[in-house]
């Protein structure tokens, strides 16, 4: 069952019933980061024109373009459970279901990743974490497979399967884009008409996500519905609309490297 949540109004009420405080706010600018590749300069000729949104994303879906698309056909189907567990590991749950949602458009085999196998990029702590910090993680030694983890929520890599660490190496991150905090809506959209979604943040919530499409609804703020994966135990998709559905922070996961 997908739930819609109208951000405006009730964003007291998730932060209150939904606590994450796992994303910590963007420290640096767009197109700063040595790591990320700033869309809208990069590629300027893939931005969607404003006046053209509804019919684009029409497309996107008839198309099946959209990451939700790919998503539900390879690790993500109804009913999956992509959950957290309470730890403050967002971060790393949204991140690697990015990851697994670039690896599905690659056509690239289902192998379901550990988002706990990350906890090395905060010393194995349960804490929050900023979303660069994971892309770059990525791209340096990649994610263990699940089956490295057998306790998904457990961060003693002690007791990881031996040789997790070499197995990390096969699914890195070879690319990623940035988006523009001033041309949000713009540079999300043009983003996941490419494929590939949005891992996001917002502050209001501290919480990090998947994009995974949008909506077009003339009912509601900017007539635009965000689809999410989120992480708190939900077993499909989540919907959010409002000016506080726009993502303060987008990556865009290009591509992944395989050795």
């Amino acid at each position: 069952m997908i739930y819609r949540i109208d951000c405006d109004r009730d964003w007291k009420k998730i932060v209150n019933s939904s606590p994450s405080m796992g994303a910590l706010p963007r420290q640096t600018k767009y197109g700063s980061a040595p790591n990320l590749i700033p869309f809208g300069e990069a590629f300027p000729d893939k931005l969607v024109d404003p006046a053209d949104y509804k019919e684009v994303i029409q497309e996107c879906h008839d198309q099946m373009i959209f990451p939700m698309y790919h998503q539900k056909a390879a690790w993500g189907p109804d009913g999956f459970q992509w959950n957290q567990d309470g730890l403050g590991y967002c971060w790393t749950w949204s991140g690697t279901g990015s990851v697994m949602n670039c690896r599905a458009r690659e056509g690239k085999p289902t192998i379901l990743l550990s988002p706990v196998s990350m906890g090395w990029l905060v010393n194995w702590r349960n804490r929050g974490n900023y979303l660069e910090s994971f892309i770059e993680g990525a791209m340096e030694r990649g994610i263990a497979p699940m089956e490295y983890t057998p306790d998904q929520h457990s961060m003693d890599y002690k007791n990881y399967v031996k040789g997790w660490e070499e197995a990390a190496l096969n699914y890195r991150i070879a690319e990623a884009w940035d988006s523009d905090t001033d041309s949000m809506i713009q540079h999300a959209i043009s983003i996941l008409r490419c494929g590939v979604d949005g891992y996001i943040a917002y502050n209001w919530w501290g919480h990090a996500l998947s994009l995974v499409g949008v909506r077009w609804d003339e009912s509601v703020a900017n007539n635009l519905v965000w689809v999410i994966r989120n992480s708190h135990d939900e077993d499909d998709f989540i919907e959010l609309t409002g000016s506080k559905g726009i993502p303060d922070e987008l990556y865009g996961i290009r591509a992944t490297l395989t050795i």
